[in-house]
């Protein structure tokens, strides 16, 4: 119990670590508030918010940003597709693990998202979904750097 403890702990600072998602003219600049859930078996069930300042260069990218600070996972194979974003996730360090990333944006304010993932750590294997919702705040991000 207390390895998978570790994959579910390790998990949320994987999903935390995140930058806010961004598709090509689909997203407005300025503040998003992110709510996330977070699904592991054998755990209880986890929701955190977070803040995210989308810059102007995020919303035209093609691309979900990758967080510099997050050097635990990296994005690959990212594809834009209508207003879906899609990227294989790669993560290494106390937990390892694949998953595949998925964001929609049904308008500029508004985003929902998943992460299928298979996470290893201490020999213990555990499966996670995790689902996110971005809704955008303000045009002003206040003291909200990124």
């Amino acid at each position: 119990m207390q390895k998978m403890s570790l994959i579910a702990g390790a998990s949320v600072l994987i999903i935390a670590a995140m930058t806010g998602p961004a598709l090509a003219d689909h997203g407005k600049v300025g503040l998003w508030q992110v709510t996330t859930t977070v699904k592991t078996a054998g755990t209880a069930q986890r929701s955190f918010s977070s803040e995210h300042c989308m810059t102007a260069q995020e919303v035209k990218s093609q691309e979900i940003p990758q967080n510099s600070e997050n050097k635990m996972c990296k994005l690959t194979g990212q594809q834009a597709v209508g207003k879906t974003l899609s990227a294989q996730m790669v993560c290494t360090g106390q937990a390892k693990g694949t998953g595949k990333l998925t964001v929609t944006y049904d308008s500029d304010t508004h985003y929902t998202g998943s992460l299928a993932m298979t996470t290893e750590a201490g020999g213990q294997t555990m499966n996670m979904t995790n689902t996110f919702e971005g809704k955008w705040v303000s045009a002003d991000c206040g003291k909200v750097t990124h």
